[in-house]
């Protein structure tokens, strides 16, 4: 590829697609799957598949009976010290694309990541709840062209049935800028895990970050396109963002997993006013694809301090809500296929003694959903009641959706 002058890409609130930056581009060659068949008779994955000791398998391609897994790549050592620019990236010819000359935090790559918590720095796996990010936000009810660079509150939930400005807060820390730094945005049904097949393509930004350190490595920026919410017999829907440069840093594999890759932003929270909750409405969460393994669903009680995604709420880095005392039961119903409705348990007195929830369920096969139920009380004011359903398989976390009550 020329290097030369050339347009920026657009950015928030230009119209028109994106264009290259005016500066040099290098090319780099890598072999990397084009998913244009399923038989490997494509170029690279043929180079691929008939190397010697080759499985078949492509990287990040899930073998049956497994999860899908993240490849980070691994460094030869050649790096001697220092920051390297990219020539040293690609400078020997015969470097496998997955080897890298050392660690990534001295290559002068970016480091781009929506972070899973407060505290993140962009390390993967996430071992905590990976699915209450901070840097998803929304401005609800209100359309991009009209809502505010920052929104009004931070900690604000969508309204059904109208129109919502969606922003995403991403960031930077690696050794060089990222100036073509892609946001796209989804929501999906409420669900523990998610998959290509059930998203729901909300729109696309661009932005540019700077590197590690400067005032433009991380920014907010507004979805141009509208999300117009509906909620699933009363629970919020999901969102997930990405963030990549196709270039200098691509989303790679797993393409929906944010507890293993750091380019992935997941907000599955679900906020009931106590009003709302006093219904004792069952809300139907899918349990996603376990990839030929039994997942085990469970809900649990949490800590109000164990959230930090409640001090968006309260608008103070101090401040958060006191965690209240459980007054009621709380419980899930068995695994059936996602869709089905499930049994009115407000009109219950009893589910747990009517057989009808559980503390948690085995589940087998995708397509499946358990049903949230919960009879507590008001939390009373300056109070929070937190309940987390999480689903592990042999006993790593894979998925979570997070339902809050709060007198509001």
């Amino acid at each position: 590829m020329n290097s030369g002058p050339g347009r920026k890409p657009r950015r928030e609130g230009q119209e028109g697609p994106p264009f290259l930056p005016a500066t040099p581009v290098v090319n780099v060659n890598t072999r990397v799957c084009c998913n244009c068949c399923n038989c490997c008779n494509c170029c690279n994955c043929k180079n691929r598949c008939s190397e010697p000791g080759a499985t078949g398998v492509h990287p990040g391609e899930p073998v049956s009976g497994t999860r899908p897994i993240h490849e980070t790549g691994a460094s030869d050592g050649t790096l001697s010290g220092g920051v390297v620019d990219i020539g040293a990236v690609i400078g020997i010819a015969t470097r496998p694309s997955d080897v890298w000359p050392g660690p990534r935090d001295k290559l002068y790559l970016p480091y781009l990541f929506l972070r899973a918590n407060a505290g993140d720095f962009g390390a993967r796996p996430i071992n905590g709840p990976f699915w209450e990010s901070p840097d998803i936000l929304i401005e609800p009810g209100v359309t991009p062209d009209r809502a505010p660079l920052r929104p009004n509150e931070l900690g604000a939930v969508a309204k059904a049935g109208a129109d919502n400005t969606l922003y995403a807060h991403v960031w930077n820390l690696g050794q060089a800028p990222a100036p073509e730094t892609l946001l796209e945005f989804f929501w999906f049904d409420p669900s523990l895990g998610f998959d290509g097949a059930h998203a729901h393509f909300i729109g696309a930004a661009w932005t540019d970050l700077g590197a590690r350190g400067g005032a433009h490595s991380h920014r907010l920026v507004r979805c141009p396109v509208s999300w117009r919410a509906t909620y699933v017999n009363g629970g919020h829907e999901c969102l997930v963002v990405r963030v990549s440069d196709s270039v200098m840093d691509p989303l790679a594999a797993p393409a929906w997993d944010a507890r293993l890759n750091r380019h992935i932003g997941q907000r599955n929270i679900h906020v009931m006013s106590a009003e709302e909750a006093a219904g004792k409405p069952t809300l139907p969460i899918a349990v996603g694809p376990l990839f030929g393994r039994t997942a085990i669903v469970d809900v649990a009680r949490a800590d109000a301090n164990t959230m930090p995604w409640l001090h968006l709420v309260t608008g103070d880095r101090k401040a958060t809500f006191g965690t209240a005392l459980p007054t009621g039961d709380t419980g899930l119903t068995a695994p059936t296929p996602a869709g089905t409705p499930l049994p009115n348990l407000a009109a219950v007195r009893d589910p747990r003694s009517a057989g009808l929830i559980g503390n948690g369920h085995a589940v087998d096969g995708d397509g499946q959903q358990v049903g949230f139920h919960a009879t507590d009380g008001d939390p009373g004011n300056g109070n929070a009641r937190v309940y987390r359903v999480s689903g592990t398989q042999n006993g790593a976390l894979i998925g979570g959706y997070t339902i809050v009550v709060l007198e509001v």
